[in-house]
């Protein structure tokens, strides 16, 4: 008899149980994200990151999702922590992020407008009175690279002075053209203004902080993704697509704005256009 009457009372516990855990878990079959970018001094980029975590974890507080910033050190660790599912989604400009999806498979799903700027060009420039006014007359001479992982800096002037037909190369040969690595904006002006170097590569927005009086542009890239955002495989297309929804509404939001106002000065985030995914499809 007790029996017959515990019976229903234990299958609705259970059910109650199990519509219970339904309702407290999320729909996303994952409890947390980590999101960051690559940096020799991680201290102000964790920061900053901190503060896009914790908004985008606000807004997802009903599928019981953490955010944690992860910031490694160089391109090895990234993939490293990627491949580890240790970092889920990744910030930086357009090689970096083309290095790490190369070894990760990332999804390349928007892009950010740091420091205000869509997008930026990467430019070479001389002295203003150098008799250097093309790419093809850079044979024979030396140019200064910012270093080897800037996307302005190296790989864009790179990629176009070898399409010309052109080589780099330390190499003893009149017609290589030499290079070594500023590692600063400072350096790439004075190395140039100061003979070190012939010529130097950096992006347009830095070159107009230089004095026009000492200098010219020899060359001058398309336009290219400020920084991309980019997701492993571990976030599926549904909770990606929540989450670009999410960064594209916040420049709307009063809060939002304050948020990306502190991340760099972003003023948003926004769709790739195809000129865009033309420009990174042919990397």
């Amino acid at each position: 008899m007790y029996k017959k009457i515990l019976a229903p009372a234990k299958t609705n516990l259970i059910k109650l149980f199990i519509m219970t855990s339904l309702l407290c878990s999320n729909i996303y079959a994952i409890d947390k994200i980590t999101i960051g970018t690559i940096d020799y001094e991680p201290k102000e980029k964790i920061k900053k990151f901190r503060t896009l975590a914790d908004y985008l974890e606000e807004k997802l507080k009903n599928e019981n999702i953490k955010f944690n910033v992860e910031i490694p050190a160089n391109i090895q660790n990234a993939v490293k922590f990627i491949n580890n599912n240790k970092l889920d989604i990744y910030i930086d400009s357009v090689y970096p992020t083309i290095l790490v999806q190369q070894q990760t498979g990332l999804t390349i799903a928007c892009k950010r407008w740091k420091k205000g700027q869509k997008g930026y060009k990467s430019v070479i420039f001389t002295k203003k009175e150098s008799s250097i006014n093309s790419i093809n007359d850079l044979k024979g001479k030396t140019i200064a690279f910012e270093d080897e992982f800037s996307t302005s800096g190296f790989y864009i002037p790179k990629i176009d002075i070898e399409k010309r037909g052109l080589k780099l190369s330390n190499d003893d040969a009149p017609e290589y053209i030499k290079y070594l690595y500023a590692r600063s904006e400072k350096n790439s002006a004075a190395w140039v203004l100061f003979g070190k170097v012939d010529a130097s590569a950096t992006d347009d927005g830095t070159f107009n902080d230089f004095d026009k009086n000492l200098f010219k542009i020899i060359y001058k890239s398309k336009l290219i993704p400020r920084h991309l955002v980019s997701f492993s495989k571990r976030i599926d297309k549904k909770l990606r697509d929540k989450i670009v929804e999410i960064l594209f509404a916040m420049e709307k939001d009063p809060e939002g704005s304050k948020v990306l106002k502190k991340f760099s000065k972003t003023k948003r985030f926004s769709p790739l256009s195809k000129e865009d995914m033309k420009l990174i499809q042919g990397l």
